[in-house]
């Protein structure tokens, strides 16, 4: 079967050359306008295989240039465009999808982020088909992969990615013998937005639990959950949570207890333990401030924050409406 992969990241890589090593034909290669790294051009340099990295993927003149490499079937994996026709009809076998979510639930971005914090027992693996949708098109592969519960964001990421090349080689595989199943996707389901700046700050008010995933959702190489303590961000690493702790009612975001493995602070139902975290400053990363953070003192809720901002509004506003002086 030959094929052009559109892709980016060590996900695309691994898919490559294992769909080479099984006797597919790579016709092309596809990378990012913007790639998080090298490593796929670079693959496709060593192998010899034609590499392309258009602005617009949906133009008439790449479109003859997927045309002329005469693929069978087109694979997108991590790619960031959005395909359309002409080009999504290009090859006799279409164009597929390796997508990270269980379709037709978790559709759309950030899903490993969104199915932590979701407290999802698995996440899908899933090639489909691409069509005029996003995400929409009939199921060819699925595999779900449990996710436990220390699991992190990092450790997601690498099963997928590890688990991803057997998944499309199954799809490729049933294509190039016709005996692919395809199940089609009921329209009802759910679609995730990318994850943006902002959607990493915690709510202490919130359950140790949702806190807890959210924590564990954004680690590396995610950006940290965040919070505020004075002026200063701390971003959170990592963290424990017991269901079996107490449950009571304080102030939430206190730090009510140091330990050996960190801090432990209050939260809307129970406490949480953070073991690793570090203090965002104006010069740059440090955990320096780390000892000022001691037993009784509080992290910013987001109504303290909303408090602030509004008071300071008023003060604005008091200086601005205030009579000038001569």
């Amino acid at each position: 079967m030959r094929f052009i992969l559109f892709g980016d990241g060590r996900w695309a890589v691994l898919t490559l050359e294992r769909l080479i090593r099984e006797g597919h034909v790579a016709a092309g290669v596809v990378v990012r306008r913007n790639p998080s790294d090298g490593s796929l051009s670079e693959l496709a340099a060593e192998r010899a295989i034609d590499c392309a990295q258009p602005a617009d993927a949906n133009t008439s003149a790449f479109s003859d240039w997927v045309r002329s490499h005469q693929p069978d079937v087109c694979i997108s994996i991590a790619y960031d465009q959005i395909i359309r026709r002409p080009l999504l009809t290009i090859a006799p076998h279409g164009f597929i999808n390796a997508h990270p979510g269980k379709l037709p639930y978790y559709r759309g971005r950030s899903t490993i982020n969104w199915a932590i914090i979701n407290n999802e027992p698995d996440i899908g693996v899933t090639v489909h088909v691409m069509n005029d949708g996003v995400d929409t098109g009939d199921i060819l592969v699925q595999r779900l992969l449990p996710i436990a519960w220390h699991d992190t964001y990092g450790s997601m990421l690498t099963r997928v990615q590890d688990v991803v090349p057997d998944v499309v080689l199954e799809a490729v595989d049933a294509l190039a013998a016709g005996r692919e199943t395809r199940t089609p996707q009921p329209a009802l389901g759910s679609y995730f937005v990318a994850r943006g700046p902002g959607d990493e700050w915690i709510d202490w008010g919130e359950t140790s639990l949702r806190i807890y995933n959210k924590i564990r959702a954004l680690g590396a190489p995610g950006p940290g959950a965040r919070t505020r303590f004075h002026d200063e961000t701390v971003v959170l690493w990592t963290a424990r949570y017991d269901p079996d702790w107490p449950r009571y009612s304080s102030t939430a975001g206190s730090i009510v207890g140091r330990e050996s493995a960190g801090l432990r602070v209050k939260t809307g139902d129970s406490t949480l333990l953070l073991t690793s975290f570090e203090v965002l400053r104006a010069s740059g990363r440090s955990s320096s401030a780390a000892p000022a953070l001691t037993t009784g003192s509080r992290f910013a809720n987001q109504s303290d924050e909303l408090n602030a901002l509004r008071q300071a509004i008023a003060e604005l506003r008091a200086l601005v409406e205030k009579p000038a002086s001569f």
